[in-house]
């Protein structure tokens, strides 16, 4: 998929269409979570970001802003709701919860890098090389 069957699909989003709205979920969401994981440093908080920023964007409409990059707009929301996250670190009853040095978590990191590469491995060569090109073009949009 390109930049241009974005702006395609991002159109019927517009129009209400849900499905366009789960077409960028599928696509974008496990790049967001890794994206959303080296900010807050642990894979459950990084999803439950992403899906806070999903339901955040559908909810108040802000897809209706998008007017270039899917892409770029949907790192900025996660970027920004990272950053909220870290401001108000709590866990569920509310207790201060500081974000861990990013040694603390050397071993979970290391397990999730072996996860992504081991997926990688097993992507056929086609499909990998065109999703490192939505990485990239992701990355500098």
């Amino acid at each position: 998929m390109t930049s241009i069957d974005d702006m395609a699909v991002l159109s019927e989003l517009k129009l209400g269409n849900i499905k366009a709205y789960q077409y960028f979920f599928l696509k974008y969401y496990k790049p967001l979570c890794l994206k959303a994981f080296t900010m807050v440093g642990n894979m459950k908080r990084a999803q439950d970001v992403v899906q806070h920023t999903f339901i955040r964007i559908w909810e108040e409409k802000l897809y209706l802003d998008i007017q270039q990059s899917v892409g770029g707009f949907l790192y900025q929301q996660v970027h920004l709701d990272c950053l909220d996250q870290a401001r108000e670190p709590r866990n569920e009853n509310g207790e201060e919860q500081y974000l861990p040095h990013p040694n603390e978590n050397a071993t979970e990191h290391q397990e999730l890098r072996k996860q992504v590469l081991s997926s990688l491995d097993n992507m056929p060569a086609e499909k990998l090389k065109l999703a490192l090109e939505d990485i990239r073009r992701i990355r500098y949009s």
